[in-house]
C-alpha cells in the first residue's frame, strides 16, 4: 500500500469549486489511476484484472472497479482511498494534484515487509488442508516445513471480524531476508472470497516468490567454501523450475522429486517474469542494484552472446494464460523449456496439483459407474428371481 502525503494543491473556496475538483478526480482514467498507483494490470478483453488478485476487474466503459472477493468496489476516488488508506478528502486532494498520464515511480516508495504473524506451533489446520484438500503427502508438507518457507498462522482480513488459519508460504531473498509472503485459506467462506471460497493473497515485495532447494544446484566457483560443492558452469548449469502458485510447486515436487535433481523450485504467484530474472540474478551472484534485477533475463537477451550456464523450466498452468505467458517470455540466449501438466479429455485447463489429485483421488467415469450399478442390480434381481422360483417350486411339491 502506499501511504497518503498531502501534495501542494489548491484550496477551494467555494461549493462550485469543491464540486467541480470532485468531478475531475471522480472522471480521472481508472487505469491510469491504478497504475500509478503501482497496480500492474492484466487486459482481459476491453477491460482489466489485477495481476495481484484476479477477482479484482476494472470496467473501462463506466470507469469502475470491482473487487469481487472482497466484495467493494467504487470509482477512481474509491480505488484511491483503498489502495492508500485515506480519507475522501485526502483521496480528491491526491488526485487534483498529480496528472496521471505517466507511471511515476514516486508515487510508490518501496516499503519494507514486516511479519508479524504468530506463528502455530501444531500446525493442524494447515496439516488438514494440505493432506485432505490437496492430497499433499506428510513427506512433502515436512520437506517444505524443513525448507523454512511453510508454516500456519492465524490472520484477520479486510471484512472479516475473526481471526482464522492460514497457510503461509514465505519469501526470502538470497540473503535469507524475508520480503514478502502468500497467504491461502484453509476454510471456506464464500461471503467473503466467492469466487474461489478461500482467501489467497500476497505480501511485500511482489519481485520475491517462494523459493525452495532441491538437492546441491550449482554456484559459481567464487562462492566455493568446500571441496564438495557443486561448481557452476555450462555441462553443469543452474536450473531454475518456476511455477505460478506454491501449492503447484509442492504439487510437481511430490510428482517428481525423484528426477527433479538439482535445482531451485520458484512459485511466481502469477504470472512474472520479473520473479524468474530476479531469482536468476540473484542465485548468480550478479552485482547489480535492485532495480536492476527485474530487467537482468532481458539483458542477457539483448547481450551479443547468452549463456548455457542456467536453465528455465517455465511449469505453469497449462491454460491460455500459461501459454501465453511462454510464448510472450522472449528468452532464447538461455535454454528455455515448457513442462505443461497434461490436459484431461475434455478439459481447457490443468494445474499441478490436479494431476496430483487426479492420481492420489482418482475421479470415477461417470458412465462406466452407472453401467456397474446397472449390471449390479440386474446381477440382484436374477439372483431374487431365481430364488422367488425356487421357493415356488418347493410349496408345490
Amino acid at each position: 500500500m502506499v501511504r497518503y502525503q498531502k501534495p501542494e494543491t489548491r484550496s477551494p473556496r467555494s461549493h462550485e469549486e469543491r464540486q467541480k475538483i470532485t468531478n475531475e478526480a471522480h472522471n480521472k482514467n481508472i487505469v491510469e489511476v491504478a497504475q500509478s498507483l503501482g497496480m500492474v494490470l492484466e487486459r482481459i478483453g476491453k477491460d482489466y484484472q489485477w495481476k495481484e488478485h484476479d477477482s479484482f476487474k476494472i470496467d473501462t466503459r463506466k470507469n469502475y472497479f470491482y473487487w469481487n472477493s472482497r466484495g467493494v468496489g467504487g470509482d477512481p476516488i474509491k480505488l484511491v482511498e483503498l489502495m492508500m488508506e485515506c480519507s475522501f478528502k485526502e483521496a480528491i486532494n491526491f488526485m487534483t494534484g498529480h496528472e496521471f498520464k505517466t507511471f511515476d515511480k514516486s508515487l510508490v516508495p518501496k516499503r519494507e515487509f514486516s511479519y508479524k504473524l504468530k506463528e502455530a506451533t501444531n500446525p493442524t489446520s494447515m496439516r488438514d488442508y494440505l493432506k485432505n484438500q490437496r492430497q499433499l503427502s506428510d513427506e512433502t508438507i515436512n520437506f517444505f516445513i524443513a525448507q523454512g518457507v511453510l508454516a500456519q498462522a492465524n490472520y484477520k482480513d479486510i471484512g472479516s471480524d475473526n481471526y482464522e488459519p492460514m497457510v503461509v508460504f514465505k519469501h526470502f531473498d538470497s540473503n535469507n531476508k524475508m520480503q514478502g509472503m502468500a497467504l491461502q485459506g484453509t476454510k471456506d467462506n464464500y461471503e467473503l472470497y466467492p469466487d474461489k471460497g478461500k482467501m489467497k493473497r500476497t505480501f511485500g515485495d511482489a519481485l520475491y516468490g517462494c523459493v525452495v532447494k532441491v538437492g546441491n544446484p550449482p554456484i559459481i566457483e567464487e562462492k566455493r567454501t568446500n571441496p564438495n560443492d557443486n561448481i557452476l558452469s555450462e555441462q553443469n548449469p543452474l536450473k531454475i523450475i518456476v511455477f505460478e502458485a506454491p501449492i503447484d510447486m509442492m504439487s510437481y515436487y511430490e510428482l517428481n522429486q525423484h528426477k527433479i535433481g538439482d535445482a531451485y523450485l520458484l512459485a511466481m504467484n502469477g504470472l512474472k517474469k520479473g520473479a524468474v530474472s530476479t531469482l536468476l540474478s540473484e542465485k548468480l551472484t550478479v552485482k547489480i542494484t535492485e532495480e536492476r534485477k527485474v530487467e537482468f533475463l532481458d539483458f542477457i537477451q539483448n547481450s551479443t552472446q547468452g549463456t548455457k550456464a542456467a536453465k528455465i523450466i517455465l511449469a505453469v498452468d497449462n491454460d491460455e494464460a500459461g501459454r501465453n505467458f511462454i510464448d510472450e517470455f522472449g528468452v532464447t540466449k538461455i535454454p528455455v523449456v515448457a513442462d505443461f501438466p497434461k490436459l484431461t479429455e475434455g478439459k481447457t485447463k490443468a494445474d499441478w496439483n490436479e494431476v496430483l489429485q487426479s492420481i492420489k483421488k482418482p475421479v470415477k467415469n461417470t458412465f462406466e459407474e452407472r453401467l456397474m450399478k446397472a449390471v449390479e442390480k440386474r446381477a440382484d434381481f436374477a439372483t431374487r428371481l431365481s430364488q422367488a422360483v425356487s421357493a415356488e417350486k418347493g410349496l408345490h411339491r
